[in-house]
């Protein structure tokens, strides 16, 4: 048994989404179980300024494209000096400077964390940084699983699949509270109805299909309103469709809110509509442990967790139509969404909470450890 693990990770990323937040919420875990935690990540990124905040030792490092030659030297001496037991990148910039860092420095265990589903090009650059550089490939869906295993020839035996791990709230709103809340904030009246977004405001999210497929109900569910939660790139051209379709009363760009289970606890159902290879979206498994009804489109992980016409609704991606009818479906047969919603939320409790995910990376990393290979 590993009573004290030293644990490093590198993130590139300075915005908080949920790669970022899975790291944190995976850190203070380990944390609270005497492991010690070292965060390598840009000066003000609010993922290093929560771990200065938890006591954690901080790295700050830009991971720049400009900059790389000098933080692989940088990350050299660190990781030289700290002598972790795990080392563990997460983003495309800190994996390239990260791992040829740790080459030859005999860190028992050195992990490349791959968390969007995106296919990885299979260059000779890509092979060497994830069969050559690291025991162990992780990633958050079984589909980026064999994507790398098919393209770069990586041994399955060295690939796992370990979605996040939420950490439920010790209590939830009841739903009239939540859509009260939700209604005072936006300034609507307290007989609204929601749909709902929750998640990073970007176009390969499928945000224009989520409006084009409520534009084309909005007759249909005369009460609801779609609240579209989160902060992006895309915000002011998805702004730009909202007005062109005459949306602006029933469509709202609520923003970024840190309290996102009274959001999730109104929506009478909470879309996803991803257009291409996603992972298994954090904002889903929220949802279900928050028994909101789910509907997602059928890319990447996403049917790892949703299963049609048991935990929630599968549509084809970038098929507005059939969106807006499994979101008509769902608010009609609400009994019916209710079943599938406490089933999702059973299956989010026994595979997808932050303890599951927590002793699953424990024993990736004893399995490692315990044979005291280093990479090549």
């Amino acid at each position: 048994m590993f009573i004290h693990l030293n644990i490093v990770h590198t993130v590139c990323h300075d915005q908080w989404g949920g790669l970022e937040r899975r790291v944190f919420n995976e850190s203070r875990w380990m944390a609270d179980r005497g492991h010690k935690i070292a965060m390598v990540a840009p000066p003000g990124s609010p993922l290093l300024e929560n771990a200065a905040a938890r006591g954690w030792t901080v790295h700050p490092m830009g991971f720049t494209r400009a900059g790389m030659p000098a933080d692989l030297f940088r990350l050299r001496r660190l990781l030289r000096g700290a002598r972790p037991d795990i080392l563990n990148t997460h983003g495309n910039a800190d994996t390239k400077v990260g791992l040829p860092a740790a080459a030859g420095l005999g860190i028992p265990c050195i992990i490349l964390s791959r968390h969007v589903s995106p296919e990885v090009r299979n260059s000779w650059y890509n092979r060497r940084l994830y069969r050559d550089l690291c025991q162990f490939v992780l990633t958050t869906s079984d589909a980026a699983s064999r994507q790398i295993e098919r393209n770069l020839g990586v041994d399955a035996r060295r690939i796992r699949t370990i979605p996040s791990g939420i950490i439920p709230p010790a209590a939830l709103l009841s739903r009239a509270a939540a859509r009260a809340r939700s209604a005072a904030l936006l300034g609507l009246p307290g007989t609204a109805r929601f749909v709902g977004y929750l998640g990073r405001i970007a176009p390969d999210k499928g945000l224009s299909d989520i409006v084009s497929a409520f534009s084309g109900i909005r007759e249909q569910c005369p009460d609801h309103h779609l609240v579209l939660v989160g902060e992006g790139d895309f915000r002011t051209a998805l702004m730009a469709q909202i007005r062109d379709a005459a949306l602006e009363g029933r469509v709202h760009m609520a923003g970024f809110h840190e309290e996102r289970w009274s959001w999730l606890r109104a929506f009478d159902c909470k879309v996803t509509a991803s257009r291409e290879n996603d992972g298994i979206p954090q904002a889903v498994l929220e949802a279900m442990f928050a028994r909101c009804p789910v509907i997602g489109t059928a890319v990447g992980g996403i049917p790892d967790v949703i299963r049609h016409e048991r935990t929630g609704l599968l549509v084809p991606p970038k098929d507005p139509v059939r969106l807006g009818a499994a979101i008509l479906d769902t608010l009609r047969h609400s009994d019916t969404a209710r079943r599938r919603a406490l089933a999702a939320e059973r299956s989010a409790y026994a595979s997808h909470t932050i303890d599951c995910m927590g002793e699953t990376l424990l024993a990736v990393y004893r399995e490692v450890i315990s044979k005291g290979h280093s990479p090549s």
